[in-house]
């Protein structure tokens, strides 16, 4: 649904001697040669591909899995459960941003080649990361949870939650999809 193999090549611009990388909103184009956008797209197809999903899927369940029969094996209290799962999310989650931010490591310290772009560009490019598939997923999927947030009574905090979480949620999608419409 959501490419993330394209939506990081999209991030490159092809140019002469090689592709310009606006490493944020308000910085400059820097120069990435061909071979070190080959070199990063290689990385990231490594991390965030298909083969690169079902690896890290498989080893994030081979460790559960491990720690579910050490844990009944040797009777740890039902709280340490939530520290390894807590564990396995930070290393995936920093696994996946140290990847993400190899070319802002890559192209530091080198001097703009173009000037910053505008942020209603930006801004559209973002949105064109993002295909009608996934956004009707995501507003489907966030609306179903505000009504069903919505709907629980009693109002407890974790209901309010989950209420405010989603509306949010499903209030940006909403907001990305009007723009889309716009673009």
């Amino acid at each position: 649904m959501f490419d993330a193999t394209g939506a990081f090549t999209k991030q490159f611009t092809p140019t002469a001697g090689g592709y310009l990388y606006y490493p944020s909103k308000k910085a400059g184009g820097k120069l990435v040669t061909v071979e070190e956008y080959e070199a990063l797209a290689f990385n990231w197809q490594r991390v965030a591909g298909r083969r690169g999903t079902w690896r890290v899927a498989g080893l994030v369940a081979l460790a559960l899995l491990f720690w579910a029969l050490v844990s009944s094996a040797l009777a740890f209290p039902e709280w340490t459960d939530e520290i390894v799962i807590a564990a396995c999310v930070a290393v995936l989650v920093s696994w996946i941003g140290w990847a993400s931010y190899a070319p802002r490591r890559l192209v530091s310290g080198r001097p703009d080649i173009a000037p910053p772009r505008l942020i209603t560009e930006v801004r559209r490019e973002i949105r064109r990361m993002f295909n009608w598939p996934l956004i009707m997923f995501a507003l489907f999927f966030t609306g179903a949870m505000f009504v069903a947030g919505l709907s629980s009574l009693p109002g407890t905090i974790l209901n309010w939650a989950w209420a405010i979480g989603s509306g949010s949620l499903f209030a940006t999608y909403l907001w990305t999809a009007f723009k889309k419409l716009t673009d």
